[in-house]
C-alpha cells in the first residue's frame, strides 16, 4: 500500500486466479496496460493496485467478460 496514498483516492486491488484461468488471452487483448500473459499464456496482473477510475472500470469490464472467472477487481481496504 503507498503511504503516499491522499484520503479519498481510488484504490483497488486485481488478481487473476491461476487456477480458474483458461488461457483465453482475453484480458491483455482487451487491456494490456493492465494484463499481460505468463510462459503458460495465462493472464496476470501488470500491476495489482488500481487508483485510476478508468483503470478500475476497466478492469471490471474485462472481469465481467473473464471465460474462466478468473478476474477479480475488489477494494483493497
Amino acid at each position: 500500500m503507498n503511504a503516499h496514498r491522499r484520503e479519498g483516492d481510488l484504490m483497488a486491488r486485481l488478481r487473476v486466479d491461476q487456477e480458474a484461468c483458461v488461457a483465453s488471452g482475453l484480458c491483455a487483448a482487451m487491456h494490456p496496460a493492465l494484463f499481460r500473459l505468463t510462459e503458460e499464456g495465462r493472464g496476470e496482473p501488470v500491476r495489482g493496485d488500481l487508483t485510476d477510475a478508468d483503470d478500475i472500470e476497466s478492469a471490471e469490464d474485462v472481469a465481467a467478460c473473464c471465460p474462466g472467472a478468473a478476474v477479480t477487481v475488489s477494494d483493497s481496504d
